[in-house]
């Protein structure tokens, strides 16, 4: 009789090396990307007081010539 333990296993095929790198640099790409949302809407309050135009204060030499 055959012994499953004696019977040679098959050879097991693995992913060519670029298609490695590949996976490896869109996962890079998506932790980036997710990450730098994730800090925009962290901090989206900060992020709209920088979008908003600076007014320059106002100085008593203004305050006279009006």
């Amino acid at each position: 009789m055959n012994n499953p333990s004696e019977t040679p296993n098959p050879p097991i095929s693995t992913p060519p090396k670029g298609l490695h790198l590949l996976q490896t640099g869109f996962l890079i790409a998506g932790s980036a990307l997710l990450g730098g949302l994730a800090v925009a809407f962290w901090n989206r309050k900060s992020l709209a007081k920088l979008r908003q135009p600076v007014t320059p204060p106002a100085t008593p030499e203004d305050a006279e010539t009006e």
